[in-house]
């Protein structure tokens, strides 16, 4: 279980960096004037944060739940 939650933290600290590096993109491609800026901003920003949203849910979706002790 334990080794479970550790994988949860780091998918989740994963999906943060890809966050953080697809908006500091889209910030430095705002400040940047020139035609290519808007690639940066378009694909690469958009193509981090995606991808950050992306490892975001593939954490919660393949999160254990602990295990139930119920039956019947």
């Amino acid at each position: 279980m334990k080794l479970r939650i550790l994988g949860l933290q780091k998918m989740l600290r994963t999906a943060g960096m890809l966050i953080i590096l697809g908006l500091a993109a889209e910030i430095f491609s705002l400040w940047w004037v020139h035609p290519l800026s808007f690639v940066l901003f378009a694909f690469v920003g958009v193509s981090l944060i995606g991808a950050g949203i992306l490892v975001y849910l593939a954490s919660l979706l393949f999160a254990a739940s602990p295990p139930s002790d119920q039956k019947g």
